[in-house]
């Protein structure tokens, strides 16, 4: 298949490398917090591909999923929140509930050329 982007397995994805490393990125994009989701919904949208979830199987990118993903965090705080563990680290592993906008950040930054790790 071309132009596949295979998420990180569940176990990597909700470790405390990962919230980090994906600290670090969100931080390098420096957009305001709105502006962070709209980046990432348009990486996801605009992909011409197949992205693998954490299962290996194919992710269904409907209208909502990056809205789902957030839940009912509409003003985006998570993604100003997320940001400080780019300069101290993070006490806890991320919520299991936070697993497809994880996946979706893994996804983007691949597909940006900028994976969250190696």
């Amino acid at each position: 298949m071309d132009n596949v982007v295979m998420v990180l397995p569940r176990e990597r994805l909700l470790n405390l490398d990962f919230i980090e490393g994906l600290a670090l990125r969100i931080t390098e994009l420096n957009l305001s917090r709105i502006k962070t989701t709209d980046w990432l919904a348009d990486k996801i949208y605009s992909f011409e591909g197949v992205i693998l979830d954490w299962d290996g199987r194919r992710l269904r990118l409907d209208p909502d999923i990056v809205d789902r993903s957030y839940g009912q965090d509409v003003a985006c705080t998570w993604n100003s929140e997320v940001k400080t563990f780019a300069s101290r680290p993070a006490q806890r592993r991320p919520r299991h509930s936070m697993l497809l906008r994880l996946a979706l950040w893994d996804a983007a930054m691949k597909m940006n050329g900028t994976p969250v790790l190696p």
